[in-house]
């Protein structure tokens, strides 16, 4: 992973934290169990030690999301032989195909808009022909769902030529 990219996706997942901590807040204000004001809770998130340490806190789980949170998983599948069901796979998981290198990569994007947005415009998922198999790279559940569709589908395949 590049460092333009990582840092991208820890910047976006700090937003996204921030964005859960607003709207935390908003909820407990629409429903009256907040005892104080909007003005006086941004004054204690970002101006008192105690909100500096909350941020500080999501910023370094921020900084370490993009570790854990994007995998590459390997699967014993030809990309040649196989694309029908790796197309299939990603489609079922609601992914289109937006760009193919024949034999070599495959890339998948989010299909809706709404999906991409909450992912940050982080959803591109990339399947690379790998020396006997494909290596599946992207976000952790994407990638290890992609994974197990494709080794069900094989299995199933393998079995049922059998009968």
């Amino acid at each position: 992973m590049r460092a333009g990219q990582y840092i991208r996706r820890a910047a976006g997942y700090f937003i996204k934290l921030l964005v859960l901590v607003g709207v935390l807040y908003l909820l407990m204000f629409v429903t009256g169990t907040s005892r104080v004001s909007a003005e006086f809770f941004f004054r204690e998130l970002f101006a008192t030690p105690r909100g500096m340490v909350l941020v500080a806190a999501l910023a370094v789980l921020a900084a370490f999301y993009p570790k854990f949170g994007y995998v590459a998983r390997r699967v014993e599948a030809d990309i040649e032989a196989d694309r029908a069901a790796l197309v299939e796979a990603f489609h079922a998981a609601g992914y289109v195909l937006t760009s193919e290198v024949r034999g070599e990569r495959m890339t998948f994007r989010a299909a809706s808009v709404f999906r991409r947005l909450w992912l940050t415009f982080e959803d591109r998922v990339t399947v690379t022909a790998s020396d006997g198999g494909i290596v599946i790279e992207g976000l952790r559940k994407q990638a290890v769902h992609a994974q197990f569709r494709m080794e069900t589908y094989l299995q199933s395949r393998k079995y049922g030529k059998k009968d």
